[in-house]
């Protein structure tokens, strides 16, 4: 016959257990029921942005900058062109209508100058800094216009 303690002891050792494994599940998600952050720093997510995709909605060739609308967004972002900043133009080497049976090509590379950007052209645009949350930026690493 199992006595009264031994049922005390397991129902203990269950609820333990149980409640190890819910308290080990919310630290690992960060969180904890009240929204607190868990750990000794209660550390802050920082976002980084080094790099994104829009498409041109204007083109200034005497200030050297471009009006980009970055994808799924709503304002738009002035990139300043600097000297070392490269610019590339990628091309098929086919009709994107009719593409190859072949799965495999290399797309052509061509250097360009600022003046060959039009409204409309779909970019994609490198930088050497962290741009997240800034309208502005000038430190751009390049800027390729996709096919």
């Amino acid at each position: 016959m199992v006595k009264k303690n031994q049922i005390i002891g397991i129902v203990v050792a269950v609820v333990l257990i149980f409640g190890g494994v819910i308290g080990w599940t919310l630290i690992q998600k960060g969180k904890i029921p009240s929204g607190e952050e868990v750990g000794p720093g209660k550390e802050e997510k920082v976002e980084e942005l080094f790099s994104f995709s829009g498409t041109v909605s204007s083109v200034d060739v005497e200030n050297n900058f471009l009006m980009v609308k970055p994808a799924n967004q709503e304002t738009e972002v002035k990139v300043i062109i600097s000297g070392t900043t490269k610019l590339i133009k990628f091309e098929l080497p086919f009709d994107p209508k009719n593409p190859p049976k072949e799965a495999t090509f290399t797309p052509k590379e061509t250097e360009i100058k600022i003046s060959d950007f039009k409204v409309g052209d779909n970019v994609f645009i490198k930088t050497i800094s962290n741009i997240a949350g800034k309208n502005e930026f000038d430190d751009v690493d390049f800027i390729h216009i996709l096919p």
